[in-house]
């Protein structure tokens, strides 16, 4: 304590002189955590699928609100090369977000569920359906919001049953996938501000408990590479989870088989990556509809007051 008012003081008498850096807190952490800090990796480039979603949701803006349109009246009015534009009319047709008629395209059938059906089954609902049948596992969609944990949706079945939770996940990031895959997307501070709050609990024999060793795990193949849960948080189920890749904002979608089930593991990360893109755009375009009916209501409601 000494110590500390001693540097307390000689920092005040250095600001006085105004040739000292703002005191920070980071004097306190252990070396071993300073140390971590200085040689954590810096910020990755957000993936090139978000900008191929950008462009995809660019192109589905316009065709929703054209009533058909050609293949380079949709490229001039997107801005976008006339080839880029017909690879991802493709890629949107494949998904069943437009349909083509005499060389014109409009919105396709699950596009139409998004914006005029059951307000209660969205498209982000409907692709996490759809993914859990082609996987046969149950799936996840996560984020990091707020220094919290929150499962958003979960796509499971009697087929794809989903992970019981025995332990709560909010609390137990450094044991799951999902949990480390959004640790990976945050930086140094926000890690070591959401481990300070939930410390490691040994759940399985397997489990992370060392810092230093989930800092590696979760640095060294990057914040949108593939993260594993090989019985740390459950010895019934295994679990992998990627980024997907939403600028600014942690998020994760994840995919969870039980233990005698493992060696679909593999198989069924590849296909969650390939599939990345098209939940992302889901996600975007389920919020786009949501901010929608917000600004219908609130519209209805302004023009309600006297």
């Amino acid at each position: 304590m000494h110590l500390l008012r001693q540097a307390a003081a000689e920092a005040d008498t250095d600001d006085c002189r105004g040739t000292a850096e703002p005191w920070s807190v980071n004097a306190l952490r252990p070396a071993v955590l300073n140390d971590m800090a200085r040689h954590r990796n810096t910020p990755a480039p957000v993936p090139q699928k978000w900008q191929t979603t950008q462009r995809a949701r660019d192109l589905l803006h316009v065709i929703s609100t054209a009533g058909g349109i050609d293949s380079r009246a949709l490229a001039h009015k997107a801005r976008m090369s006339l080839n880029t534009t017909v690879r991802l009319l493709d890629w949107l047709l494949e998904q069943r977000l437009i349909e083509t008629v005499g060389g014109a395209y409009f919105t396709g059938p699950v596009l139409d569920l998004v914006t005029k059906a059951d307000p209660h089954r969205r498209m982000l609902n409907i692709a996490l359906e759809q993914l859990r049948d082609d996987l046969g596992a149950a799936v996840y969609i996560s984020t990091y919001t707020h220094g919290e944990i929150e499962v958003n949706g979960c796509a499971h079945s009697a087929s794809a049953p989903p992970v019981h939770e025995w332990a709560p996940f909010a609390q137990t990031a450094h044991a799951s996938a999902v949990g480390k895959s959004l640790l990976a997307q945050l930086d140094f501070d926000s890690r070591m501000d959401h481990l300070t709050r939930y410390p490691f609990v040994q759940l399985t024999e397997r489990t992370i408990t060392s810092p230093r060793a989930l800092l590696d795990i979760l640095d060294e193949p990057g914040p949108h590479a593939a993260q594993f849960d090989l019985l740390e948080y459950s010895e019934k189920e295994v679990c992998v989870a990627f980024s997907l890749g939403l600028p600014g904002r942690a998020s994760s979608i994840a995919v969870s088989l039980p233990a005698h089930d493992h060696t679909r593991l593999i198989t069924a990360a590849q296909g969650l990556s390939h599939r990345a893109t098209g939940l992302l755009l889901a996600h975007l375009l389920t919020d786009d509809n949501q901010d929608t009916h917000t600004s219908h209501r609130q519209e209805q409601q302004r023009r309600a007051l006297p």
